[in-house]
This record gives structure tokens, C-alpha cells and sequence, in this order.
């Protein structure tokens, strides 16, 4: 028997909308691809090399400006994922991350007043990272993450930069 450890990651960084923006047809916009995205990760390493946990945060996937009958608008698309993750220590430092779960995506249209709609839909993740040692218990780790939610075909490339902790071992 070994070591067993709860480590913590939490962060954030860029990331850029790999999807399909939902646009109207022949509708001049310059979609903004390129948003923030946070994220905290709570994961389980036992004694062997198939590690579980939770992940959760928020992604910006897109937003774009509009323009009609004189009235200018905005479109913000965001997410807050809620993933069920296992990963796998690849090489010393370097892991590999996939995930599945549930995204709550929210599309604003803030046109002439606000309108709101929240969806549920079915996605997954897959991620590489590299952890460099602070300390004992510390690190950092950069990551590349790319999430899809399929159901809304929203997608994104992302380059995330975490403090990971190791907050408890036994």
C-alpha cells in the first residue's frame, strides 16, 4: 500500500471558441474568440497511476456586437462545467486529463433589454499539463485543455497556467 493524496488545482488562463457561433444567417459581426477561462480541479491520487476527481470553473466562449434599427447589442456565450476527470501521469511531470459530464451554458443577448437562456448539455474535456515543483506540496502546472460541449457545439482550445496543492496525503 502507498501513498494516497488529495491534490487541489485551481487557475485560469486564455482560450480561444473552436466551435460554431450561433449568428444570424448574412448578419455582419466580428465574433470575439478569444476569452478567459477558469478553473478548479479536485483530485483523488491513490497508490496507483489511475487518478479521479472533480472539475468545475467557468469558460467565456464567444461574444460578439450587433447592430439593428439603430439599437446596438451584444452576445455573450459562457459555460460553467461540471465534469467527472481521470488522469494519468504520462511522464515524470507531464499528465493527461479527460473528463465527462455536464455544461450549464448561458447565452446573453443584452438588445434593447436583457435576455437570458440557460441549457444543460453533455460534454467532455481532454487535457495535457506539465507540473514544475514549487515545493513539497506546491507546483505550477500549464496546461492545454480542450473542452466541447456537444449538444450546442460549443467548443475551445485553451492554455491554462494552475497552482497545484497537494492538501493532503496519507
Amino acid at each position: 500500500r502507498g501513498t494516497y493524496t488529495i491534490v487541489v488545482y485551481g487557475g485560469g488562463g486564455l482560450s480561444y471558441f473552436t466551435g460554431r457561433a450561433g449568428t444570424l444567417p448574412d448578419a455582419p459581426v466580428d465574433i470575439h474568440k478569444l476569452n478567459r477561462i477558469g478553473t478548479f480541479r479536485l483530485m483523488w491520487h491513490p497508490d496507483h497511476m489511475l487518478r479521479v476527481g472533480l472539475e468545475s470553473g467557468w469558460v467565456h466562449f464567444y461574444s460578439y456586437q450587433t447592430e439593428g434599427s439603430g439599437i446596438k447589442g451584444e452576445v455573450n456565450v459562457t459555460a460553467v462545467p461540471l465534469l467527472f476527470v481521470a488522469s494519468m501521469p504520462v511522464r515524470k511531470r507531464f499528465n493527461a486529463f479527460a473528463g465527462v459530464g455536464s455544461y450549464l451554458v448561458t447565452s446573453k443577448l443584452d438588445y434593447n433589454g436583457v435576455v437570458r437562456n440557460t441549457v444543460h448539455g453533455l460534454g467532455w474535456m481532454f487535457a495535457a499539463s506539465y507540473i514544475q515543483p514549487l515545493s513539497k506540496r506546491l507546483g505550477i502546472n500549464t496546461e492545454l485543455k480542450w473542452l466541447n460541449v456537444s449538444g450546442t457545439k460549443d467548443a475551445s482550445l485553451s492554455l491554462q497556467l494552475h497552482l497545484v496543492w497537494r492538501a493532503l496525503s496519507w
